[in-house]
């Protein structure tokens, strides 16, 4: 991502999140918009966030993977629940689902994870519902875009659920047939 800050207006108007270059074609912009910024404070305010988020993450999980699903799936969810978002740039919602990814499994057994899990809940609704600091805006080249911290939370927990539900599949599966597979 610094490297991409590095690279200016040009670069990021070339990679940022634009719906009408997506329409025509350029659809990489549903992932390469999360990985550049508007200002400097932006792109370091993510950069810092990435780095303590991949801390954490929990050992099965590889940061730069859950990174690329988490891109592409706020990506398709902003380009479908949001025709009217013509422009996007930031990291803050691939943040946002790498949170709910590190800290979800630890919130049962550390406070600690709850309390910044659900603080972080509560901050994107009420960035949702018009909470926006607009002295943040100024210095995040934009306002928040509470939707992507929204959809990031709910793709991080869809992606905890899917292995869940893969497993107990086979579960279920190996009790229908105990023996094991059939052979003719």
């Amino acid at each position: 991502m610094l490297v991409l800050q590095a690279g200016g207006a040009t670069v990021v108007d070339a990679l940022r999140y634009e719906r009408a270059a997506i329409l025509s074609g350029e659809v990489w912009r549903l992932v390469s918009g999360h990985f550049v910024h508007l200002t400097w404070a932006h792109c370091l305010l993510n950069v810092g966030g990435l780095g303590a988020l991949a801390a954490i993450l929990p050992a099965s999980l590889c940061a730069w993977r859950c990174c690329v699903v988490l891109a592409t799936l706020i990506g398709l969810i902003l380009f479908a629940a949001l025709p009217g978002l013509q422009f996007y740039a930031g990291f803050s919602g691939i943040n946002y689902g790498l949170a709910a990814l590190a800290l979800l499994p630890r919130a049962r057994g550390e406070a600690i994870a709850a309390v910044v899990l659900a603080t972080l809940v509560c901050r994107a609704f009420w960035q949702w519902f018009g909470g926006v600091n607009m002295d943040a805006a100024v210095w995040l080249g934009a306002p928040p875009l509470a939707a992507a911290h929204l959809a990031g939370l709910a793709v991080g927990t869809v992606m905890l659920c899917v292995p869940m539900i893969r497993r107990r599949r086979e579960a279920m599966g190996s009790q229908a047939n105990p023996a094991g597979p059939a052979t003719r």
